[in-house]
């Protein structure tokens, strides 16, 4: 078995269980068995447990804002409705295929302990400043005065990260690891909607 391999099974393991235990709910040891592999490959590729979460959200952040970067960075997605529809389902598609790392992360952002403050402070902040140019250009779309802008900003976050907020609420109906998928493409279809109702394209 490769290294890489090695890594990705033990970082698959720690999202399924952080997601259904928490950080502090999980141990070593149970990631290990989920990975199938030995206890020294969590010293070895993160450490330890810390190390492990650490390195598992940086690597979610930074190709999470990455894309996000490389969305506001390009004027076509900020000034064409549909090129910004667009965008906004692959951010919704990044974190749907992170499904369990994203809700696990969602959950942990409504905390206030050490482990937000010192992970999330800086890739949050960033998040937000992204989420305000995309939601800007909307304003600007609309001609929206400076407080319904701000409405506009926690309403498209409130959309873009909902599936994963609020994942047990649909997931009676819909599994993540078997019909999820459908769930997406019907919110997306009904994110389309709202979107375009309120666009002129």
């Amino acid at each position: 078995m490769s290294e890489h391999s090695t890594k990705q099974r033990i970082m698959d393991a720690a999202a399924q269980l952080f997601y259904y235990k928490g950080f502090n709910g999980t141990s070593v040891r149970a990631i290990t068995e989920k990975a199938n592999v030995n206890v020294s490959s969590i010293s070895y590729h993160f450490k330890n447990k810390q190390g492990l979460i650490e390195f598992m959200t940086v690597d979610y952040f930074e190709k999470y804002l990455d894309l996000l970067e490389e969305i506001t960075q390009g004027e076509e997605s900020l000034s064409n409705p549909k090129a910004l529809f667009n965008s906004i389902e692959q951010i919704i598609h990044y974190k749907y295929e992170r499904f369990q790392f994203s809700c696990f992360i969602q959950r942990e952002l409504s905390l206030d302990n050490m482990f937000i403050r010192e992970l999330f402070s800086t890739y949050v902040a960033k998040e937000k400043y992204l989420f305000k140019k995309l939601s800007k250009s909307l304003s600007e779309e609309w001609g929206l005065a400076t407080v319904e802008q701000d409405v506009l900003y926690i309403q498209l976050k409130s959309l873009i990260n909902g599936p994963f907020v609020y994942a047990h609420d649909w997931q009676d109906h819909y599994h993540w690891d078997q019909s999820g998928e459908m769930f997406i493409k019907k919110y997306m279809t009904t994110f389309r909607k709202w979107f375009f109702g309120k666009v002129s394209v």
